[in-house]
């Protein structure tokens, strides 16, 4: 299902047990969802490859993803198998989101992957899955999965834009913003998707307030040099203070240095109808294929996905 020709992807937290993010990803694509996008944090979450081979087996149409994983602890041969293995299972459903790593690495003590890594990683993912040299001998024919590229930055959005076969624009939602992600892509012929925190509240405040973490979140991966005054003080202090323990969590001491015109910029947040105004906006953004929703569904406060989803299927999805 499309809307307002676009397609509306979800982001999928490793956070309850596999047998719930799949009963929610079942949901997902009843209700219109196009693809699923599970955490790969190992610390932080369940099991990534578990997680999408129980939602790939619950669902008949909906696309399941990486969301995203990275090179620095995963071989290429290993995470082929994987998505080869999940394309099988669910006649070509997989899709290998990628990027240079966040919460699955600092939370262990490593360094986020350099972008030359990440894309040298993805082309032997690439050629080992239409393998090329025949070292995946149990594979009876190549497997076309899309590898999709997490970008917050100028230099990542432009590799990004000539390596990968679909962009994430982790970069906000504001029309300076978008303007500013596009002029950085070019004119990428790649799928284009915008990660876009969300949350919707009986008030403008309440909804701010549940989603501010995952906008932190957005935020720890940015130059604060983009942004001036008091915007530019927050998110410096949110960076020199970010516990990426609690990365997941809607608790975390740092999103209070989030102030609400960054949550404003960067999610979708409000009653509803201010979410059908603002998610339209985004769908009929030129150049943006998809909006993959990330909701807050973890700490107190949180909704239940399944009350975030059938909120979305009631009260904003058939307005747009």
């Amino acid at each position: 299902m499309t809307f307002r020709g676009k397609r509306l992807g979800l982001t999928m937290w490793g956070t309850e047990p596999v047998a719930a993010m799949a009963r929610h990803a079942a949901l997902a694509e009843q209700i219109g969802f196009d693809s699923v996008w599970t955490i790969d944090s190992q610390l932080l979450c369940r099991d990534v490859t578990v997680s999408l081979a129980a939602i790939l087996a619950a669902t008949t149409t909906l696309r399941a993803a990486t969301g995203v994983t990275q090179p620095m602890t995963r071989h290429a041969s290993v995470t082929a198998g994987m998505m080869a293995t999940l394309a099988e299972m669910s006649d070509g459903r997989a899709i290998m989101g990628i990027g240079t790593g966040f919460s699955s690495l600092r939370t262990i003590g490593m360094k986020p992957a350099r972008i030359t890594e990440v894309e040298a990683f993805s082309r032997e993912v690439r050629s080992l899955l239409r393998n090329e040299d025949g070292r995946m001998s149990w594979l009876d024919a190549p497997v076309d999965v899309p590898i999709v590229v997490a970008a917050t930055g100028p230099r990542m959005t432009r590799a990004a834009a000539r390596f990968g076969d679909g962009v994430i624009l982790h970069q906000g939602l504001s029309p300076d913003l978008l303007a500013r992600a596009f002029e950085w892509l070019g004119n990428s012929t790649a799928e284009i998707s915008c990660w876009a925190p969300y949350s919707l509240g009986a008030t403008p405040a309440e909804a701010r307030d549940r989603v501010r973490s995952r906008v932190a979140g957005a935020l720890v991966n940015v130059n604060a040099a983009w942004f001036e005054g008091a915007e530019r003080e927050a998110v410096e202090r949110l960076q020199a203070g970010y516990d990426v323990g609690h990365h997941a969590s809607a608790a975390a001491d740092h999103a209070a240095s989030v102030p609400d015109s960054l949550v404003d910029r960067y999610a979708l947040a409000g009653t509803a109808e201010q979410i059908r105004d603002g998610l339209a906006r985004l769908l009929d953004q030129p150049g943006v294929d998809r909006v993959i929703l990330n909701p807050q569904i973890v700490g107190p406060g949180a909704k239940p996905l399944d009350v975030v989803l059938r909120e979305l299927e009631t009260q904003v999805l058939p307005y747009l």
